[in-house]
C-alpha cells in the first residue's frame, strides 16, 4: 500500500472539521480535491473511512479503527521532517527558544546574545511567554527549548537542565509610606493593591498562597501584566502598587523602588533549561545549552574546617 501523507492528512482534518467543507477550507484546498484525497485513501485501506451526509462527515466503524495509526503516521512523518531539517541545517538551522521575561541582564539573553555572535547564520524564533505556557509548547513541539523559573511545588511535564537561581522581592517606590516602618508584616500589605501576572501564572498563585497562610486577606490586584517590564517599573515608581519582582530586574531600579524587608515574601525560585524529554538535541540547542550552563553562577562553597 502506498499512503500518501497529505491523504492522511487531509483525513485527519476532515474527522477534525467534521465536514468536507470546513476541512477544505483549513488545508487551503477545493471540495473536489479533499474529496478525492478521501477516496484515494479509502481505495488504499480498501474499505469506506467516513460516511458523508447533510450533517456533515462522520466516521464508519472501519474508519474509527484506521484513526488511530493515522495519528501516529502523521505525528513519525512530522518527527523525521523535523530530524531531516535539523540534520540538513546544523548550525545555519532554525531554533525554537520561549523565555519568560525579556530582562536585558537576564541569563537567558546572554546566553541569546553570545549565540547570535557565534552563530550568525542562525534563524532565531523568540517567543515570551508564562512558565505553564511555555512548558506545553516545548511538549508538543511548536519550541525546542524555554527558560523559565520554577516555584516550589510547581509541578513542569518537560525534561528540566538547573542553570541557576533568582530571588524574588517585594518592590515599592522609594518614598512609599511601608518603608517608614520599622517592621513592616503581611497584614500591612492590605491597603494597597498589586501589579501582578494572570491568575493562571505560577508566581501570583505562589504569592496567594503566602496571603493565605498566614490567614491574610488576599491580594488586591489592580494591574496584570504578563512579564516585569520597563513599563511596569515605570507604574510602581509613580504609584503605591506594590510589585514582585526578580533580583535581575530590581538591579537596575534600586534607588527608584526598593525592597520590603518581609520575611514571608523570601522567594527563591530556580532557572531552568527546558527540553521535551525525547528530544534529538541539535547542534544548535547543544550549543544553547552550554551557554547557559558557561554562565551559571557558581555556588558558594563551605569552608572546610
Amino acid at each position: 500500500m502506498n499512503f500518501f501523507n497529505n491523504d492522511v492528512a487531509t483525513f485527519l482534518e476532515v474527522v477534525r472539521s467534521g465536514s468536507v467543507s470546513r476541512a477544505a477550507e483549513k488545508v487551503g484546498q477545493t471540495q473536489p480535491a479533499v474529496s478525492k484525497a478521501i477516496r484515494r485513501l479509502e481505495q488504499e485501506v480498501g474499505v469506506p473511512l467516513l460516511e458523508r451526509g447533510t450533517k456533515g462527515a462522520r466516521l464508519t466503524g472501519e474508519g474509527q479503527v484506521f484513526l488511530e495509526t493515522a495519528r501516529r503516521f502523521e505525528a513519525q512523518h512530522f518527527e523525521l521532517v523535523r530530524m531531516a531539517t535539523d540534520l540538513r541545517a546544523r548550525h545555519a538551522g532554525l531554533l525554537r527558544l520561549g523565555i519568560t521575561s525579556p530582562a536585558a541582564d537576564s541569563i537567558a539573553v546572554r546566553a541569546i546574545a553570545d549565540m547570535v555572535r557565534r552563530r550568525p547564520a542562525m534563524r532565531l524564533q523568540l517567543g515570551i511567554g508564562k512558565s505553564d505556557e511555555l512548558n506545553a509548547q516545548v511538549e508538543n513541539g511548536e519550541l525546542d527549548l524555554a527558560v523559565v523559573p520554577t516555584y516550589s511545588g510547581q509541578a513542569l511535564s518537560c525534561a528540566q537542565v538547573d542553570i541557576g537561581e533568582d530571588r524574588m522581592h517585594v518592590v515599592v517606590r522609594a518614598a512609599h509610606p511601608l518603608l517608614h516602618l520599622p517592621t513592616p508584616a503581611i497584614h500591612d500589605l492590605t491597603p494597597y493593591g498589586w501589579v501582578m501576572p494572570s491568575a493562571q501564572s505560577a508566581a501570583r498563585r505562589h504569592v496567594v498562597e503566602i496571603f493565605a497562610r498566614h490567614e491574610a486577606p488576599r491580594p488586591h490586584v489592580c494591574v496584570e501584566v504578563e512579564y516585569t517590564s520597563e513599563a511596569v517599573m515605570g507604574v510602581v515608581m509613580a504609584t503605591d502598587l506594590l510589585a514582585l519582582v526578580p533580583a535581575s530586574v530590581l538591579r537596575s531600579w534600586l534607588g527608584r523602588v526598593q525592597p520590603l524587608p518581609l520575611r514571608e515574601f523570601a522567594i527563591q525560585r530556580s532557572q531552568v533549561l527546558l527540553s521535551h524529554p525525547q528530544a534529538h538535541w541539535t547542534p544548535l540547542m547543544t550549543t544553547f545549552r552550554q551557554l547557559l550552563l558557561d554562565q551559571r553562577p557558581m555556588k558558594p562553597q563551605s569552608m572546610a574546617r
